[in-house]
């Protein structure tokens, strides 16, 4: 979609918005990262600065979604209010608070470990709210894409299977849980200070934080894999992955990569073209697979 196109697109949506809910919100421009090409930023008649995204999931889903954060950011976590959950047509929206921020900078060991800090404070965050679903049934990766695929594909699942099915039900935890903290996701001030985390548009869950981390170090191998990648961004991955290595237990972290792989597998498996698979020509899903068997191994 083009910039013209997608401008239409987001002042058709304000306006559906407006005509629900009597918002009065005005669009006035475009977030640059974000799911679906970036979110929607709107001002609110008295000027306060909002943002409109769209949920990944029902209407029921995105207000459970909004009163969990709702209830956190009350009790001072770093997370935006969202103040109006909207169906347009047959997709949910969310009306939230902007929450200030720097422009966006390359992400360097320092701030992947301020992205740690920050995501520390979700830990017992839920303690007093059971019915939030476990981090688990946040993950969908449907097995018959990869077992029927190529022998690669199926030697990988049997690995991750086995993995999954052998590791013992874990303690509960009770931390918040973000499904894709990616370092778009995380907002800083101009001195590098991690302020606010944003784009909930997957969902809340309960779990182990760490959980959320193993999806930001996948999401650092776009940069660690790039023809031109580069050291700083290298170096951020793998400070992350020394965090990871010092604060969860190696079978446990081997489960989180097992249980996110089959996941992104799943995608990416069933995005390639079926004639390129077995020649190993699809770059995307091998880069996937390789670091698969790196992490399982």
């Amino acid at each position: 979609m083009d910039d013209v196109s997608m401008s239409l697109r987001d002042r058709q949506v304000v306006a559906a918005i407006n005509r629900s809910t009597d918002a009065g919100l005005t669009v006035t421009g475009r977030a640059l990262f974000g799911k679906l090409g970036g979110a929607i930023y709107a001002e609110w008649p008295d000027g306060r600065p909002a943002v409109v995204t769209r949920f990944l999931g029902s209407y029921a889903e995105a207000q459970r979604t909004a009163a969990i954060l709702g209830h956190v950011r009350d009790r001072g976590l770093p997370v935006p209010r969202h103040e109006l959950v909207v169906q347009v047509d047959h997709d949910v929206y969310f009306v939230q608070e902007r929450l200030p921020s720097a422009p966006p900078q390359r992400l360097s060991p320092a701030r992947m470990e301020a992205i740690v800090a920050i995501n520390d404070r979700f830990a017992d965050a839920l303690t007093d709210r059971p019915e939030v679903p476990p981090q688990a049934a946040a993950l969908i990766g449907r097995r018959e894409a990869l077992a029927g695929h190529s022998a690669r594909t199926r030697r990988v699942l049997e690995q991750i299977v086995e993995i999954i099915e052998s590791k013992p039900e874990a303690a509960p935890h009770a931390d918040l849980v973000h499904i894709d903290l990616s370092g778009a996701n995380v907002l800083f001030d101009d001195t590098g200070t991690a302020t606010g985390v944003v784009d909930w548009n997957m969902g809340v869950f309960r779990g182990d934080r760490h959980f959320a981390l193993v999806q930001t170090r996948f999401d650092r191998e776009w940069f660690v894999r790039a023809p031109d990648a580069d050291p700083v961004e290298t170096a951020a991955a793998a400070r992350l992955d020394e965090i990871l290595a010092e604060r969860v237990a190696p079978d446990t972290l081997r489960l989180y990569w097992a249980q996110w792989m089959l996941h992104h597998l799943d995608r990416a498996v069933r995005t390639a073209p079926p004639e390129t698979v077995d020649r190993h020509l699809d770059r995307h899903l091998d880069w996937h697979l390789d670091l698969a068997e790196s992490r399982l191994a």
